[in-house]
């Protein structure tokens, strides 16, 4: 186990405070570059707000993040400690390639949000008892997942599929699929850190709620929502 001294690391000062997603990226690309290496114990909470020249407060939620995306691991009395290596491609835009990649993704984001959006809407008028039994199924397997954060999108387009083929339209969700077999291969090719486990498990039972409930406009509002949230979480910033 080695301890790191923050002046080795070349952490660059947050501007603004209370900035936890880029508290938790400087530190995801301090362990893709291998600054940072498995096992080693990352700088305290007060190294790290002086170094990147943030509150305590940001500190700690951006290390929440990365522990509950299991890239590190906190011990009670001892620290945090680095669990898991990071790919360089899914921390940085500036390292993901052309802007016309950067460009396809947002497309392939707006795309999918206006076709799951409308699925969603008229499937709650028309979903049956089993679908909604398959699709409750399936949220609670999911829930149950070990590496369901990193299965992140996996499981938001089986959701979402499933949705589709409750409305018993096979042309929707045949043009649903072609957007998302696009928008998985843009994805892919230049990702970004998915959102905690538990917040997306949450936006899916909101929707399955309003499935439930034969509700079209709280299902299409739950899946506004939640794809709004998730744009925000993912959205490169130029």
């Amino acid at each position: 186990m080695t301890d790191i001294d923050t002046q080795t690391l070349d952490f660059t000062p947050i501007a603004r405070r209370q900035i936890s997603g880029e508290v938790a990226r400087q530190i995801q690309h301090l362990i893709a570059t291998r600054r940072l290496r498995e096992g080693d114990r990352l700088p305290t909470e007060r190294e790290l707000a002086v170094a990147l020249n943030v509150g305590r407060g940001a500190v700690r939620e951006g290390l929440k993040l990365l522990a509950g995306l299991g890239i590190i691991e906190a011990r009670q009395g001892a620290g945090s400690f680095v669990k898991e290596p990071q790919r360089l491609v899914l921390l940085d835009p500036s390292l993901v390639g052309s802007e016309e990649r950067l460009d396809l993704l947002k497309q392939a984001t707006e795309t999918r949000r206006v076709l799951d959006v409308a699925v969603t809407e008229i499937a709650a008028a028309t979903i049956s008892d089993e679908d909604l039994e398959e699709i409750r199924v399936f949220l609670e397997k999911m829930d149950a997942e070990p590496r369901r954060t990193k299965l992140s999108h996996s499981i938001d387009l089986t959701f979402e599929a499933m949705i589709a083929k409750a409305t018993g339209n096979l042309y929707l969700a045949a043009v649903q699929d072609e957007a998302h077999r696009y928008f998985r291969a843009t994805w892919e090719k230049a990702g970004f850190m998915p959102r905690p486990a538990v917040e997306r498990s949450e936006q899916h039972w909101a929707i399955f709620e309003a499935l439930a409930a034969h509700d079209p406009k709280a299902a299409r509002a739950r899946m506004e929502e939640h794809l709004a949230l998730q744009a925000l979480h993912h959205s490169p910033s130029r």
